[in-house]
């Protein structure tokens, strides 16, 4: 039988997967930034082949770099995800799918993976255990709260609001 986990359940698989991911993208950030540097990186994507391998590489350090930090935090979650997955399918056409699935032999296996963890985390988003989260609850509550006194000013009898649109009493 096929059930959907409980939601605390299920946030605590987002939260995981965005954590795994987010170390991930940013170990390989910090390679391609601070460990080869920006030069030796240029100098791989260009040796490779990749087009525009200056503007490719610094997009795809910044992306790691960055983008690792901000999934580790859930901020910035869907932008993020979407962002490597553009990475993912360029690392994938550019350089593994000429050599087959398995990640020993240069395949495409772990940017699949990653590009599958990815496009999950932006279909259904951070989960509850996330800055994006907390941001949009503090939105929603900020609407309601609106909502809220726009609706009493509508039914107060000395709304201007509620003269111009509803019928004078007939006193």
């Amino acid at each position: 039988m096929n059930r959907f986990l409980p939601t605390a359940s299920g946030d605590l698989a987002l939260l995981t997967a965005r954590i795994i991911l987010g170390v991930v993208l940013f170990a390989h950030g910090i390679q391609k930034m601070i460990i080869d540097g920006f030069a030796k990186t240029f100098g791989l994507f260009e040796a490779m082949g990749i087009p525009l391998a200056i503007v490719s590489s610094s997009f795809v350090t910044v992306v790691e770099f960055v983008g690792g930090l901000l999934l580790l935090l859930g901020a910035l979650t869907r932008i993020v995800v979407t962002l490597h997955i553009v990475v993912m399918v360029g690392a994938a056409i550019f350089v593994h799918a000429s050599h087959g699935i398995f990640a020993a032999d240069g395949g495409w296996e772990l940017v699949g993976v990653i590009a599958a963890c990815e496009l999950t985390l932006a279909a259904v988003g951070p989960g509850r255990y996330s800055i994006d989260h907390l941001l949009l609850r503090r939105r929603d509550a900020g609407q309601y709260q609106q909502k809220t006194a726009l609706a009493t000013r509508a039914e107060s009898p000395t709304s201007p609001t509620r003269s111009l649109f509803d019928r004078p009493d007939s006193r």
